[in-house]
């Protein structure tokens, strides 16, 4: 049975489906010898593919971690700058694995990183809505109006309305006038709690993911990572399908 070229570079752990997708329109995929840049090709699945002219062999075992990455540590395996990536943390790891969505360069906190392409398409993919949790760290008092509009919902990328499903002042340091807020989404936008922020107007000093649904950072010091259990790799296409009972 054939299957599109970027469904098999995910099967075999490589990237997820998207990804792939870029490296395909960049001719960096060959299939058979021959550079491949048209996404709708397909292929047998146990068709020769070369990415940067190595070898994609079929990758036999799959891992699932919850990383807690630090801020100013790019979200990729690789950087042309040379700039610190969530690579450098995975170097001991007996399998290549590779992050599943992104979190910005100065953003901490939750991240799950695995080579299962599927698994990695299945969470990142925007109709799912998994839902996220953060905390900012704010300049000055956030007033209760400010955390109820952000509810409500604001404007972002000039006319998209956003709203989080909760959002709440976790707390106010008087002495050195800052607040705590927390706020979970189920949107993925460029920057998007970046955006909503700004829109209510809260200036941000420092933000972290703390979960991503039910996987929490709370005992994972920042730098660290642990491998997900079976049950909670379950639990995820669990939440989805709970969601598709409840929207119809």
């Amino acid at each position: 049975m054939e299957e599109r070229l970027q469904k098999i570079i995910a099967t075999r752990g490589y990237c997820s489906r998207r990804q792939a997708e870029r490296l395909i329109e960049q001719g960096r995929v060959k299939v058979n010898g021959i550079v491949i840049t048209e996404l709708g090709s397909k292929f047998d699945s146990n068709v020769k593919i070369d990415i940067n002219n190595k070898n994609l062999d079929e990758v036999k075992e799959k891992v699932y971690y919850l990383f807690n990455k630090p801020r100013l540590v790019l979200t990729t395996m690789h950087d042309p700058k040379d700039r610190k990536t969530v690579a450098e943390f995975f170097k001991d790891s007996k399998l290549r694995v590779y992050p599943v969505g992104r979190l910005d360069y100065d953003v901490s906190g939750a991240l799950i990183m695995t080579n299962d392409g599927e698994f990695a398409n299945f969470v990142m993919h925007p109709k799912y809505e998994f839902r996220k949790t953060y905390q900012a760290l704010c300049k000055g008092k956030v007033h209760k109006f400010q955390i109820k509009q952000l509810v409500d919902g604001v404007i972002i990328d000039e006319n998209y309305k956003t709203k989080a499903i909760q959002s709440r002042l976790l707390k106010y340091d008087e002495e050195y006038d800052e607040s705590v807020i927390e706020l979970t989404i189920a949107e993925g936008r460029k920057h998007h709690v970046k955006k909503m922020l700004i829109a209510a107007d809260i200036y941000l000093r420092k933000l972290k993911r703390t979960q991503i649904e039910f996987l929490t950072i709370e005992d994972l010091p920042i730098g660290k990572f642990r491998e997900l259990k079976s049950h909670e790799i379950k639990q995820f296409y669990g939440i989805y399908n709970s969601l598709k009972v409840k929207k119809r």
